[in-house]
């Protein structure tokens, strides 16, 4: 079990919803519990660990692929994930 806390903001809950991806999310959200650092790190890394991150949903029959941001905290304890965009992905890869 992890110690990481994820959440997910009202605004990319509300976004998920109107792409139909709600239980996708919620299936990232989860797995960022167990492995925070999913994606890849936008910016410089942070003396204080804060790290900016993207990562993707794969597009499945019923909801687009997604471009999901979020930001990663590893202090003060416990570790947090903080679910904050969610856009449709344009399939560009970086």
């Amino acid at each position: 079990m992890s110690d990481v806390i994820a959440v997910v903001t009202v605004r990319a809950t509300q976004l998920a919803k109107g792409l139909g991806a709600e239980q996708a999310l919620e299936e990232l959200r989860r797995e960022l519990e167990l492995a925070p650092r999913l994606g890849v790190l936008l910016g410089p890394r942070r003396p204080d660990g804060l790290e900016v991150r993207k990562t993707r949903i794969e597009a499945t029959s019923d909801v687009p692929g997604l471009a999901v941001a979020y930001v990663y905290t590893p202090s003060p304890p416990p570790p947090t994930v903080v679910i904050t965009s969610v856009t449709p992905d344009d399939g560009a890869r970086e």
